[in-house]
C-alpha cells in the first residue's frame, strides 16, 4: 500500500468519524466542533490527493505491506465508529486515538521518504493533527473541569497551526 493512499484513507475515515460524532452528540456546540474537524480532515484529503496527483516520482519506500489501517481493523472486528460510543468521553477517546495514530504515521513516513515535496506535506499534516489532538485534549479538560477551562478562555492553552 502506498504512503499517500494510506494517508488518504486515514483522512477519509477521520472525516467520517467526526461527521458521525457530530450527528450523535446532543450538544450543538460540540457538534459544530466535530463538523469543523471533519472539514479539516477533508482539506487534508484534498492536499494529499493533490500531492499524489502531482508527484513525478514514486520512491521505493512508498509501499507499506507491514502496516494495516486502524480503521480497517475496526471494520474487520465489526466495530463501528461513533455509533457504539454513547458518551462524549468515549467519542473524545476515539478521536484522540485517531489523531495520535495520524501523528505517528505522518512523522514516521516523513522520515522514510526521499521526496522533499511529499516529506513537507506529511510534516504539515503531522503538525495539523497535533493541533487537532491539542483541541480534543482541551475539550476533554473542558468537560472534566468546565469552570477552570472557562477561566482560561483566551485559549492560550491551544496551539496555533
Amino acid at each position: 500500500m502506498e504512503i499517500l493512499k494510506y494517508a488518504l484513507q486515514f483522512e477519509a475515515d477521520g472525516e467520517k468519524f467526526y461527521k458521525v460524532s457530530a450527528e450523535k452528540t446532543k450538544d450543538e456546540n460540540l457538534s459544530k466542533i466535530f463538523l469543523l474537524l471533519a472539514k479539516e480532515e477533508q482539506k487534508h484529503y484534498r492536499m494529499i490527493k493533490s500531492l499524489r496527483d502531482n508527484l513525478d516520482e514514486r520512491p521505493a519506500s512508498m509501499f507499506l505491506s507491514d502496516i494495516s489501517n486502524i480503521f480497517t481493523e475496526m471494520k474487520a472486528k465489526n466495530i463501528n465508529f461513533a455509533e457504539e460510543t454513547t458518551t462524549i468521553t468515549g467519542i473524545f477517546e476515539k478521536a484522540l486515538d485517531i489523531e495520535q495514530e495520524s501523528i505517528t504515521y505522518y512523522e514516521k513516513k516523513a522520515g522514510e521518504i526521499d521526496n522533499p515535496k511529499a516529506k513537507e506535506v506529511l510534516l504539515i499534516l503531522k503538525k495539523q493533527e497535533q493541533a487537532h489532538y491539542s483541541l480534543i485534549s482541551s475539550l476533554i479538560e473542558y468537560y472534566d473541569r468546565p469552570q477552570h477551562w472557562l477561566e482560561n478562555a483566551e485559549f492560550t492553552h491551544l496551539d496555533d497551526y
